[in-house]
């Protein structure tokens, strides 16, 4: 009898994942028999899949809900400017449909993530003008852990729904099962991107430049070998363009940046092949800690400083560090509350690890790197934005109890309530 590797039916861009050999890939809620999880999941917990891009969608001898395939409409209101998208929809396909109506919606760096980046919480270079992805939730339909299907309306919602509303915006994960989304969406203007390398000084200067930007305008940085910044700024308001200017005309002392104007967001590419960031090899597999932090003010040099040390033991060329920028409207929360708590972060920054699978030693080296670095972040930015489940790994309990915080005891009995079998990841 040939074997059928997961790799081969199971196409996802993260290589643990792809590579993790489920006991089975489902892809209807029909198929999950809530009650019965002894008998589909082993007394396992049910992997979900929206876009792949998390080591967690797929586990060994776990089944995999891929929402993927029957579960990735996208359907635009031209009326009411809102977008309704499956559970199964990327990104990047999203803004593709916007950008044909002139629209746009705040997502990441990367067109791959899935509905998964959303309901984490959902950082964009755009998110200090539009907020958290999460903040631009209009409605949720999904099924709770316990089977129980939900519609939830922003505008209509009832008193009994406010503890899954609020908990699905941040947490969704841990007790449901998003299939469809509304979300609010804007209309698209003109992106000004300045890039290019800088040297450790440049980043400093560029840094505290930074936490004085208004809303249109924020700060990406990668650092790895070499650092590479991106400036990205709106253009929509007079003001905006005259801001800009200014900007540009602080930034001419940065010789190496280039400046670009695209048409809207959508045409942005983050991510130049020329960092060198990312192993291109399909053997390696990776992990990814996202941290939270406020200014970093006048201690910018000691960050560098930090940093330079961090990368002087890492194991390999495709270990790095980077940022994004928040604040402005992500610090507000946006009507009911959510699970995204750290609202008062400035940076997000997160660290990424690789090693070649199957390499043993190499993993144990790249996991070591990974938590030894974040232990030496912690002192500027000591909580977790959880955009990726590690419960396969002893930071795990750590990391919930920094994501979550004064929301973690009530999210563990919202669990109790709506997923009593533990069909979803556990807490």
């Amino acid at each position: 009898m040939k074997v059928i590797k997961n790799s081969q039916i199971f196409e996802v861009p993260n290589k643990n994942a792809r590579d993790a050999d489920a006991k089975k890939i489902i892809s209807t809620i029909s198929d999950i028999k809530f009650n019965e999880n002894q008998d589909l999941f082993g007394k396992k917990y049910l992997c979900i899949c929206s876009g792949g891009t998390t080591s967690s969608c797929s586990k060994k001898d776990l089944v995999t809900l891929d929402l993927r395939k029957n579960y990735n409409n996208i359907k635009f209101n031209q009326e009411n400017g809102i977008v309704s998208i499956g559970g199964g929809v990327l990104m990047g396909n999203l803004l593709d449909e916007l950008e044909k109506y002139g629209r746009l919606f705040p997502t990441g760096l990367s067109n791959l993530p899935g509905v998964g980046f959303i309901l984490t919480g959902g950082i964009s270079p755009l998110s200090r003008r539009y907020g958290l992805a999460i903040d631009n939730i209009q409605y949720v339909k999904g099924y709770l852990g316990n089977g129980k299907y939900f519609s939830i309306s922003k505008n209509k919602i009832k008193k009994e729904e406010i503890d899954i509303w609020e908990a699905i915006k941040g947490a969704a994960p841990f007790f449901s099962i998003i299939t469809e989304i509304g979300l609010k969406t804007f209309k698209s203007f003109p992106i000004l991107v300045c890039e290019g390398f800088v040297n450790e000084n440049e980043l400093m200067k560029l840094i505290n430049i930074a936490e004085s930007f208004p809303p249109n305008l924020s700060l990406q940085w990668m650092f790895a070998d070499k650092i590479y910044v991106y400036v990205v700024g709106e253009l929509k308001t007079a003001d905006d363009k005259i801001i800009t200017q200014d900007l540009l005309a602080s930034l001419n002392k940065f010789k190496s940046l280039e400046t670009k104007i695209f048409s809207n967001f959508n045409k942005v590419r983050f991510f130049p092949r020329a960092l060198n960031l990312f192993e291109l090899s399909q053997t390696n597999h990776s992990e990814v800690i996202s941290l939270l932090g406020g200014n970093i003010g006048n201690n910018s040099h000691k960050l560098i400083q930090t940093i330079q040390g961090i990368n002087k033991v890492r194991p390999n060329n495709s270990c790095y560090i980077a940022a994004q920028q928040l604040g402005c409207k992500t610090e507000l929360e946006q009507g009911h509350d959510s699970y995204f708590v750290h609202r008062d972060s400035i940076w997000k920054p997160w660290l990424y690890t690789s090693w070649k699978k199957d390499d043993l030693f190499e993993r144990e080296l790249a996991i070591n790197w990974l938590i030894e670095s974040w232990n030496k972040l912690k002192w500027f930015f000591p909580n977790i934005h959880l955009a990726q489940l590690h419960n396969h790994l002893n930071i795990h309990n750590e990391e919930i109890d920094l994501a979550f915080a004064r929301k973690l005891n009530k999210l563990k009995l919202l669990k109790n309530i709506y997923d009593p079998e533990g069909n979803l990841p556990p807490l």
